[in-house]
């Protein structure tokens, strides 16, 4: 006969993880914005380029980010403030860059996260706000977005920028989203995917071939023999606490879209090997190009069916 687990054991276990994640974020913010820096995920308009000094320090260059995401990031903030002066929810937002984007769109925004450090800078972002033509407003909310009353057709939109595969019980929460949001309403999601086998195999092959801030060509001939003689694997994925399960959740997140709840407008995948220009080091007037190059290539292969994807964006639009 099994053991009954105890009464309210798995809602410590959420609470659990949900401090745990807030305490990831909270860390992550802190490194992003070491040196003065201002990261993508806080404003991608002034974002500054960051070159690791401290272990855990990633490096960021605005100027690769715009190559590797505007096409899409664009397409998916016009989608998003599709109604002019409309309402949006926008799920974990974190540092608040795409609270902040649809703001300067003309967006109320109500904008939910449950680390106090990502919140802060967030804010932060919003007060030293230079660009104020058509402005909108942000509500920023400690909280968790999981126990709000998310209200009936109150919302124009609903986004979330690797957000939903954070939600521990996603098809609750998703339901309560679904009447939040006004008929004709979208919702909105970027989530990073599994890597298929060819997207791995490319991924590893630019940061082997390409110098880079966190690998000398010694050590990395050094990890290819011991992946050869198998005494080295590959470095995994970093998962956040609440991002354990991913793997599934991305499914059940593409179900949702698919259900005949919505009529889905976009679905794409890419950076299967392209975000690997991030890391890449040396002179600009040979990294950029080289950027467009592979991002080029990268759509090319996503396109073909070749590679799957990195990132999944997909949009809907409320029947």
């Amino acid at each position: 006969m099994q053991s009954e687990e105890p009464h309210g054991s798995t809602e410590v276990d959420v609470n659990g993880l949900k401090k745990a994640e807030a305490d990831f974020f909270d860390q992550t913010a802190n490194i992003r914005t070491l040196f003065e820096n201002i990261p993508a995920e806080a404003d991608i308009r002034r974002a500054t380029r960051a070159i690791p000094r401290v272990p855990g320090q990633p490096h960021f260059d605005p100027k690769i980010d715009h190559i590797l995401e505007d096409s899409y990031r664009y397409r998916f903030i016009h989608r998003v403030a599709h109604r002019p002066r409309g309402r949006v929810l926008d799920v974990c937002c974190g540092p608040g860059w795409l609270a902040l984007e649809l703001a300067r769109h003309g967006q109320t925004v109500d904008a939910y996260d449950i680390s106090p450090q990502a919140i802060s800078l967030a804010k932060r972002m919003l007060s030293e706000n230079p660009y104020r033509d058509g402005l909108g407003a942000i509500n920023y909310y400690l909280q968790d977005v999981t126990t709000v009353d998310l209200g009936y057709e109150k919302y124009d939109a609903v986004s979330g920028w690797a957000a939903f595969h954070h939600i521990p019980d996603l098809s609750d929460f998703m339901e309560r989203v679904w009447r939040a949001l006004k008929p004709g309403g979208i919702i909105a999601t970027m989530d990073d995917v599994p890597q298929g086998f060819i997207d791995k195999f490319l991924s590893w092959s630019v940061c082997m071939l390409l110098p880079n801030y966190y690998m000398s060509y010694r050590q990395k001939i050094e990890k290819i023999a011991g992946v050869i003689l198998g005494t080295t694997k590959i470095s995994p994925e970093v998962f956040s606490p609440m991002e354990q399960g991913k793997s599934t959740i991305v499914n059940d997140i593409a179900d949702i879209f698919l259900s005949e709840k919505y009529e889905l407008l976009e679905n794409t995948t890419y950076n299967s090997f392209a975000g690997q220009m991030m890391s890449v080091r040396g002179p600009d007037i040979l990294r950029y190009p080289a950027a467009r190059a592979l991002v080029m290539l990268d759509k090319s292969l996503c396109q073909l069916g070749i590679c799957k994807g990195f990132i999944r964006i997909m949009i809907a639009r409320k029947k």
